[in-house]
C-alpha cells in the first residue's frame, strides 16, 4: 500500500484481490452478486472514506512497537553500565 496526498493507493494486483474478496463477501453474506466494476467502485469508496483510519492505526501500532523495542534497548544499555 502506498500513501500519496492522503490517498491510499493499491497496486493493480492488490486491488484485483480486494475486489474479488469483496465480491465473494457480498455474495456469501448478503446473497448479492455484483460485477467487477461495481465492486471496484465500492472498494474505492471504502478506501477513500475509511482506509485512512486503518492506515493511521497501522502506523500508530508500528510506532508503539518500535518505541517498546527502543525502550528495551535502553534498559539493556543501562544494565551493562551497572
Amino acid at each position: 500500500m502506498k500513501k500519496k496526498e492522503n490517498l491510499i493507493l493499491l497496486t493493480k494486483e492488490e486491488k484485483s484481490k480486494a475486489v474479488e474478496k469483496l465480491k465473494s463477501y457480498l455474495e456469501e453474506n448478503f446473497d448479492l452478486e455484483v460485477g467487477n466494476l461495481q465492486a471496484d467502485i465500492f472498494l474505492d469508496y471504502i478506501t477513500t472514506h475509511m482506509g485512512v483510519a486503518y492506515y493511521n492505526r497501522g502506523v500508530a501500532d508500528s510506532m508503539s512497537f518500535v518505541s517498546e523495542k527502543v525502550e528495551d534497548m535502553y534498559l539493556i544499555m543501562k544494565d551493562a553500565k551497572e
